[in-house]
């Protein structure tokens, strides 16, 4: 009797690589393709279509998914610890309203300045990262926050700036960017540009001395990668991009500097 089962040749299942530039693209199957193209008309779309509240709600997305992003790189892949992460919004918020009282400050110029004392920040409160870990590494970076929040205080107060630091809308050609839609549109590019950032440090050098780092810090240093240069790589840039949030915050309509509710749900 003939066997019932026709032998067939195997096909072939999965999703393989056989070249290093389809390991290196940033989009590598036709579903992620399609998801994107999906996304990416959804949210263009999104500004004609939706109420005033649902795009304030989107535009307090992006902010949030910028701060998570550096969050991520932190603590995610470089497996440091950090609690400040809201004394960096009040400290990139305070040297805006700072820059734009005091010195009448550009938009252009107050958010590299904003990104700038980020870094230093992350720079001196990285250094304790290179002696202590876990939970004593938690607690210096939690001194950020108290530390930030009262200088801003003193500012405040000798300033007398009682309900925080109001600052004037950024002006583009002369002209006040107040409308919900265009901060809509450089929320969403800037969230991108920060998505895009992340992805390719994670895929370059720093992304594999962060999961070595993670992973265990002896055996990286011994596979001869600098532990000490890139954990404050990584605090730096968080925090530098924790201080470009709270410039975005405060320009497109956030509450003033001297009021830190903003930046409770970051911690």
């Amino acid at each position: 009797m003939k066997s019932s089962i026709v032998s067939r040749r195997p096909r072939a299942s999965g999703y393989f690589r056989t070249d290093y530039g389809q390991d290196l693209a940033l989009i590598q199957t036709r579903l992620e393709r399609v998801a994107l193209a999906v996304l990416a008309v959804t949210l263009v779309a999104l500004p004609a279509l939706a109420s005033p509240f649902l795009i304030d709600l989107a535009t307090q997305t992006f902010l949030a998914i910028i701060g998570a992003l550096a969050l991520m790189l932190l603590t995610g892949y470089a497996g440091q610890v950090s609690l400040g992460h809201a004394g960096l919004l009040a400290a990139g918020a305070f040297t805006v309203g700072i820059l734009a009282k005091e010195l009448h400050a550009a938009f252009f110029f107050t958010l590299p300045a904003a990104a700038a004392v980020g870094a230093l920040l992350g720079v001196v409160f990285g250094l304790p990262s290179l002696r202590v870990r876990g939970l004593y590494l938690a607690v210096s970076t939690l001194a950020l926050h108290f530390v930030v929040v009262y200088l801003g205080g003193e500012y405040e107060a000798k300033r007398g700036f009682s309900t925080g630091i109001i600052i004037d809308p950024p002006r583009i050609a002369g002209k006040p960017l107040t409308d919900p839609r265009v901060w809509y549109v450089v929320l969403l590019l800037a969230a991108g540009g920060s998505l895009v950032l992340c992805a390719n440090l994670l895929r370059a050098r720093s992304g594999r001395a962060w999961a070595a780092i993670r992973a265990n810090e002896t055996v990286a240093q011994a596979l001869g990668i600098g532990v000490s240069a890139y954990k404050l790589l990584a605090f730096v840039t968080r925090q530098a991009n924790d201080g470009t949030v709270a410039r975005h915050r405060q320009a497109g309509g956030g509450l003033p500097a001297g009021d830190h509710r903003p930046s409770g749900h970051f911690a």
